[in-house]
Formats: structure tokens, C-alpha cells, sequence
């Protein structure tokens, strides 16, 4: 993730964290980039940004045995 942040120059970036709770602590498992561009004011998040995750989630989820 810190290189996706890295890579971004003057626009800021966008990611997803997947994880679970214990107790009342978050724990990251993963994380991924999206395929966004955003400033301070305006974010590019189109539709192909929403099935880009939903994809991920269930490629992670085939990848591990159905588990998640």
C-alpha cells in the first residue's frame, strides 16, 4: 500500500483495508489499491472502481478456499 501512496504524485489515492476484530482491536489482514484518482477536493470513484473491489473480495475468497 505505501507504494501505491508513494506512486500517486500529486493526487492523492485510494485503497481498501480487509480485516477482522479481536477484542476491540482492528486487525489488517490485506490490503489492495483501488483504481481511483482523487484530489482534495473530488474523488474519481466510478462504477469500475466498485466492481474492481467486488471482484477482489470474491478472488480472495476463491484463493482461500471459500473461507471469508
Amino acid at each position: 500500500m505505501a507504494m501505491h501512496a508513494r506512486s500517486g504524485g500529486q493526487l492523492e489515492v485510494m485503497g481498501m483495508l480487509q480485516g477482522k476484530t479481536v477484542q476491540d482491536t482492528f486487525v489488517i489482514i490485506d490490503c489492495f489499491a483501488l483504481p481511483v484518482e482523487g484530489t482534495e477536493t473530488r474523488v474519481n470513484a466510478q462504477a469500475e472502481a466498485n466492481e474492481y473491489m467486488v471482484d477482489f473480495i470474491d478472488a480472495n475468497k476463491v484463493g482461500s478456499g471459500g473461507a471469508g
